[in-house]
């Protein structure tokens, strides 16, 4: 009597390719009584918010580097809810 061939093992069937998952976009409201502010503690207050890329704008035209040595004097869009991977732009003074 002769064995039966074994039967073969069936191939493990490939996953489905994962559906690509939408981007989700975070978004935040920008604050709006910032005038007076010291750009440090805003720029504490905007990444704790989620903001990516925040704009220092000297408003003498001078590079702002040591954000502490810096006031608000305003900020662009306040109070609205947009997208925190877009820029915000604060305006500062010595």
């Amino acid at each position: 009597m002769t064995a039966a061939p074994a039967p073969a093992a069936a191939a493990p069937a490939a996953p489905a390719p994962a559906a690509a998952a939408p981007i989700a976009t975070t978004t935040a409201i920008i604050p709006a009584d910032v005038a007076g502010m010291n750009a440090e503690a805003l720029d504490d207050d905007l990444t704790a918010l989620g903001f990516e890329k925040v704009i220092y704008n000297s408003d003498t035209g001078k590079t702002v580097l040591l954000l502490s040595n810096w006031t608000v004097t305003g900020i662009d869009k306040p109070g609205i809810e947009q997208s925190v991977d877009k820029a915000v732009v604060v305006h500062v003074t010595k």
